[in-house]
């Protein structure tokens, strides 16, 4: 198996948990569903294509801004703040938020589409493109010495080098233990604003050091542990 290995430096980045409103906060890592909207965009994508997906990396602190936002929603006439976009009328709310930011924060990714032509094609991208993972302006610096394509082996034992999502069955056959996370992995096609994103959610487990018995390694040693759905 191949899997492109994606190594990402951010100096301060938020990953927003999706029910924090007012005090915006982060997860620790970026959620499939954060990399796996950055690999489709970077590719052109306009429809899911199945893939997987290892996340783990570090930061050295948090700290909070404050953030002035104006955010674009839905046309209600009982809000002041009414507004066009294009022919399109929308409502906008202004407001003060407290964001959570992570400082100097280092990913190393392995992303493995089902059709490894799209794997090939994704590295091409990473290497002349933006790369944007998180808020819009995210903007994620590529360390390209160390992002390649990767062959793919199981390993009998191995040590993390960095905080992981680890799939939970694998965290209570090595008796892990971590913060467990309901994480969004990709939703289904929406046709207008007014449609709701029903995401598809895969279960694992935020766990920061430990041994490994029977995980996948890239070609660096590096652990290796792919999140998927059916």
């Amino acid at each position: 198996m191949i899997a492109l290995k994606l190594q990402l430096y951010q100096n301060m980045v938020n990953y927003r948990k999706e029910n924090s409103f007012g005090y915006i906060q982060s997860y620790p890592l970026p959620t499939p569903s954060m990399v796996r909207g950055m690999a489709h965009s970077l590719l052109g994508l306009k429809e899911y294509k199945p893939l997987r997906i290892s996340i783990q990396g570090s930061f050295d602190s948090v700290c909070v801004n404050i953030q002035r936002i104006i955010k674009i929603d839905r046309y209600r006439e009982e809000n002041p703040y009414r507004v066009k976009v294009g022919i399109r009328k929308v409502t906008a709310l202004n407001g003060v938020m407290f964001v959570d930011c992570l400082v100097n924060c280092k990913l190393l990714l392995h992303i493995a589409f089902d059709d490894e032509e799209l794997t090939k094609k994704l590295y091409e991208k990473v290497l002349s493109n933006t790369v944007i993972l998180g808020r819009n302006e995210d903007i994620a610096r590529v360390d390209f010495n160390k992002t390649k394509i990767v062959q793919i082996t199981q390993d009998e034992e191995v040590e993390l080098k960095y905080p992981i999502y680890l799939d939970t069955k694998i965290t209570k056959e090595n008796q892990l233990v971590g913060t467990h996370y309901k994480l969004p992995f990709y939703y289904e096609n929406v046709s207008g604003f007014d449609d709701l994103r029903i995401f598809k959610f895969v279960d694992c487990v935020y766990v920061s050091k430990g041994k490994i018995d029977n995980l996948y390694v890239d070609e660096d040693n590096d652990a290796v542990c792919f999140l998927g759905i059916s």
